[in-house]
């Protein structure tokens, strides 16, 4: 018998199947016949980021908002927009915010929450970051002025605080940890720093990965602790779970890339405590513990 079998939907255009004579033992003809896929993707908001209003920058750590992100506005700059980041043939966005389905329609790029004036991002109405806990809903639309079809749309809860104004860290303490591509040498964007309880997913992230300590002053040196794993003493800043080399001018700061086994998946906890003479000597200060879990 002959069957045609379901084309995969990542076929683009027309496909013909021509016409042929099976053999005369089976005695059938197949006729030619055209198949038309459709090659047109949906409109799609792929997530939103915020705003730095003044610089027009994205804010670090939130290009783009993970869900269910705290903001904290001491931590953030004093006047913020968000601009929802699409793929596709968008050429609307109807903005939906704590129950308003209509508040606000955003009919170019950069598609962004509180309007701007072709990239210069205008502050949001203090309501948008008032403290609390907010949800925004993005839809993009194939046409103009929020006509044709609506595309696939990207929902965001996110809860805004004001927390007392930032201390200076703490002298002989490690204050956070940060994610580092290891490729650039630079924070993964949403994870400086790794929050407690933080998901990684692999699939989503740079292949080559290190994570660096964060500490205050008076540390010479770092221990790092991670179950199922060697310790490692990092002897001189910047303080890297999987060691860093030094670059053509001598600088320090070329990460290495972690193990698989530091990001296999499952859960982790990870402690790095700091000390205030190289090779773990003198005095211990404070240690801090990150819990985090990895997926593919």
């Amino acid at each position: 018998m002959f069957q045609i079998r379901s084309l995969s939907a990542a076929l683009l255009g027309t496909l013909t199947l021509t016409a042929f004579t099976l053999p005369v033992a089976t005695a059938q003809t197949i006729k030619g016949q055209s198949i038309t896929v459709n090659p047109t993707a949906p409109a799609t908001v792929t997530g939103l980021t915020l705003i730095d209003a003044d610089t027009n920058k994205p804010v670090p750590g939130f290009d783009p908002i993970q869900p269910g992100a705290t903001l904290d506005l001491a931590r953030l700059p004093a006047r913020m927009n968000m601009r929802a980041n699409v793929s596709n043939a968008v050429k609307s966005v109807w903005f939906g915010l704590d129950g308003n389905g209509n508040y606000r329609l955003q009919g170019g790029a950069p598609y962004s929450l509180c309007n701007d004036n072709g990239g210069n991002f205008e502050p949001c109405p203090a309501a948008v970051f008032a403290p609390g806990a907010h949800s925004l809903l993005a839809t993009p639309y194939a046409a103009a002025n929020g006509a044709g079809t609506a595309g696939l749309a990207a929902s965001l809860t996110y809860t805004v605080v004001r927390s007392a104004a930032a201390q200076p860290a703490p002298a002989l303490s490690v204050t956070s940890f940060t994610l580092i591509n290891a490729d650039t040498n630079q924070p993964v964007s949403g994870f400086d720093p790794i929050r407690p309880g933080a998901r990684l997913r692999l699939s989503a992230l740079p292949p080559r990965l290190n994570v660096r300590a964060n500490v205050g002053s008076g540390v010479r040196s770092v221990r790092f602790v991670q179950k199922g794993n060697k310790d490692y003493l990092e002897n001189e800043a910047p303080f890297s779970l999987c060691g860093d080399s030094k670059d053509k001018s001598g600088k320090k700061g070329d990460y290495l890339t972690c193990d698989a086994s530091r990001f296999a998946p499952g859960t982790h906890r990870l402690t790095a405590t700091p000390f205030e003479k190289m090779f773990a000597g003198g005095t211990a200060g404070k240690a801090l513990t990150l819990d985090f879990t990895v997926e593919r």
